[in-house]
This record gives C-alpha cells, sequence and structure tokens, in this order.
C-alpha cells in the first residue's frame, strides 16, 4: 500500500520511510544532502522573496482557473497525521489548475500546512524577511504524467500554490481540520472529513502572486516546483493556531508527545534565480 509521506512523496511503509524519518528529525537540515543530494542544489526552496529585485510579468502570469474547488467538499477526503504535518489527499477529487503561466493542467494531490511555535514564525516562504504564523501549500502534479510519483522528480512536475496566514478572525473554513484533530493525535494517524470546501478558505483575490521555480521543501528536494505564493494572506485566529500546535504530534502513540511546530525548512540561497510577479505588490 502506498501512501503520501510528510509534505511531498509517495513511498512504502519499509526500510526507505524510516531511513527518510531519521533523516528528517535527527539530522540538521544542512546536512540533507548528505543522505538526499538534490538538497545541496542550486535552486532549492523556500527563499526570502526581496520585492525590490521582483520582476513584473503580468501577461504571462494570468489568473488561474481552479476546476472542482468549489465541489469537491461534498467528496470524502482522507486527513492524515504523517509526522511533520497535517495533510489532506485530494487524489481523485477532480480537482486542478490551468493558467498562470503554466504550461498544462495540473492535478490536485494534497495540501498541507507549516505552523511555527509562536506567531513570529512558521511561514517556509519570507517576504522581505518577514515570516508568517503559518503557511499553507496545495501541491499538484503536471498531467502528461501518469500520476504525482511519475511527476515528482521531473523539472515541469509540481506546481504549489502557497498562501501565508495572518492571526485574525476565527476562520471556520478551517474548521473540519481542526476538528478532527482529537483523530489523529499521533504520528500515520488517518480520518476522513466532509464538507471542506478549499476555495472558501482561500483568500477571495488570487490576481496577485510571486513566481519562481524551486524544489521540495523536503528530502529529497527534487527541483521540479514551479511556486507561487499568494500576496493576500488568510485569516486564522489565535486559539485555531494553538490546536495546531499543540492538539497533533510527530510521535507515535506509545511515545512521548513532541508537537509538530516549527516544521518548515530554513530559507534557501537564491542564487542566480529570477522571481516574478503576477502584479503590483502592496
Amino acid at each position: 500500500m502506498t501512501r503520501p509521506l510528510l509534505s511531498h512523496i509517495l513511498t512504502r511503509k519499509g526500510p526507505d520511510h524510516y531511513h527518510w524519518y531519521h533523516v528528517i528529525f535527527l539530522t540538521r537540515p544542512d546536512h540533507w544532502h548528505l543522505h538526499y543530494p538534490h538538497c545541496g542544489g542550486r535552486s532549492q526552496s523556500p527563499v526570502d522573496i526581496r520585492t525590490e529585485n521582483v520582476i513584473r510579468d503580468p501577461r504571462k502570469l494570468a489568473p488561474f482557473l481552479m476546476k472542482g474547488y468549489d465541489s469537491a467538499g461534498d467528496l470524502q477526503m482522507d486527513l492524515e497525521n504523517n509526522g511533520h504535518t497535517i495533510q489532506i489527499n485530494l487524489q481523485g477529487k477532480g480537482m486542478s489548475i490551468t493558467g498562470g503561466g503554466l504550461s498544462n493542467v495540473y492535478m490536485a494531490h494534497q495540501f498541507h500546512f507549516h505552523w511555527g511555535k509562536t506567531d513570529k514564525r512558521g511561514s517556509e516562504h519570507a517576504i522581505d524577511g518577514k515570516y508568517f504564523p503559518m503557511e499553507m501549500h496545495i501541491v499538484h502534479y503536471n498531467r502528461k504524467h501518469k500520476n504525482f510519483s511519475q511527476a515528482v522528480n521531473k523539472k515541469d512536475g509540481l506546481a504549489v500554490l502557497s498562501f501565508f496566514f495572518k492571526v485574525g478572525k476565527n476562520n471556520v473554513n478551517l474548521d473540519p481540520v481542526i476538528k478532527s484533530f482529537p483523530d489523529i493525535p499521533h504520528r500515520d494517524d488517518h480520518t476522513t472529513i466532509k464538507k471542506l470546501f478549499l476555495r472558501k478558505l482561500l483568500p477571495q483575490k488570487l490576481d496577485g502572486y510571486f513566481r519562481y521555480h524551486g524544489s521540495l521543501t523536503t528530502p529529497p528536494c527534487y527541483e521540479s516546483v514551479t511556486w507561487s505564493i499568494f500576496y493576500n494572506p488568510i485569516s486564522i485566529s489565535e486559539k485555531q493556531l494553538q490546536s495546531f500546535r499543540n492538539k497533533v504530534h510527530q510521535n507515535f502513540a506509545n511515545e512521548t508527545n513532541r508537537d509538530i511546530s516549527d516544521d518548515y525548512r530554513p530559507l534557501q540561497p537564491l542564487n542566480q534565480r529570477t522571481v516574478y510577479n503576477s502584479k503590483e505588490y502592496d
């Protein structure tokens, strides 16, 4: 049986699975490349987006067209605590994106979260050195490939839509996820949810975003991701953030509880890459 491993990859339970966890939890991120050579590449993610250096390209970076984002919430979804994040599996729900400067249709595979122990950190990407308390990634794979596992290491294989969170009003659209945390307190716990309409969770305006080519932010760090990082953040209350910080854990049920907070990779050098945007950032 296959299942998503952490935020990005598919693998079988077995030695490779546990070796991956060993690297993530017991090895410093700057040593990941010793086990997974791609992690030492020159097009790694996440990055700090310096807005003064961004190049506008509104003609290419048109709005996205999202198919199935409004209706898939009526379908049963798998909610998973994989020890590194909380992940909602979407494959087979008929959700896809086109436009946005993408070369093809990209099928939704899963989405997951990165968050910090405090409101001053948690996001993987930064804007002009500023972090957000949480970041959500919606992972898609290029439809020209048969499935996610075949696309994951191809240069144009993946497209990730990234959204920051800001502390504000209670977000009822997160309730299906947060209310299920008592069912998935430990690593490898699963449950099912419905009535999660992903489009309602996203900001109303999606025309402003940054674009660059990068990598998975967890090993094997394949440089296969077209990143789209949206300007407008999603609201989340402090109480809801505390549920992420305190109610889900990275350990198995028979181990001492260790929360998942601070599940983000440190910033990586931009090197010679260019970051583009769809409109002026303010």
